[in-house]
């Protein structure tokens, strides 16, 4: 029980000083100029999606939705998803998974090959079914958060292959939805 007063201690002031901080973070690379928020109408999205692409739902004003949301599509109608404390992943179809009212953002690696996108379907099964955990270990697979889980399975395809890649445009403690947006190695899919 003491354990679980210190992380929850520690989770509320996470949320606190991060949702209430004024401190400019200095950005890892040049901020894109022309970002566009695809209007969700309804749950019908008219974009051809493939595996890998990122789908950034907009910030909301509520606790949960403050930072943003992100997930990744295992195939062209596929999300995989890590939604929130008390759940672990799951994979669902993307109309169910829109917001009507909630904006996206499609965003896809430049250099995806069919090699690089096989091996990511591969990582996205093998590190599926976690808890919900955040932490400040990008590394650590006991648990993800959404963004985190998204950032390490294209970290650990790269790797695979025998590069370095790393999504987080600013370099931060914590990998953000929004901190994709900035990374050179992302282009925003219209």
């Amino acid at each position: 029980m003491k354990n679980f007063k210190i992380k929850l201690i520690l989770l509320v002031s996470l949320v606190f000083f991060t949702a209430c901080s004024s401190v400019q973070t200095t950005p890892k690379y040049e901020k894109k100029e022309k970002v566009i928020w695809r209007k969700m109408e309804g749950s019908v999205i008219v974009l051809p999606l493939e595996a890998g692409d990122i789908i950034i739902k907009e910030k909301t004003a509520n606790p949960i939705g403050m930072f943003g949301h992100v997930a990744v599509m295992k195939d062209d109608r596929t999300v995989v998803d890590y939604p929130k404390f008390g759940n672990k992943s799951y994979t669902i179809d993307i109309s169910y998974w829109l917001e009507k009212g909630r904006d996206i953002l499609v965003l896809r690696y430049k250099d995806m090959d069919e090699e690089f996108k096989k091996r990511l379907v591969r990582n996205m099964e093998k590190y599926f079914g976690k808890n919900y955990k955040i932490t400040t270990d990008r590394e650590n697979i006991e648990g993800f958060y959404c963004s985190q889980y998204v950032w390490y399975i294209y970290y650990m395809t790269a790797k695979e292959m025998g590069y370095d890649l790393d999504l987080d445009s600013d370099g931060g403690s914590f990998v953000m939805p929004y901190d994709f947006i900035n990374s050179p190695y992302l282009e925003i899919i219209d």
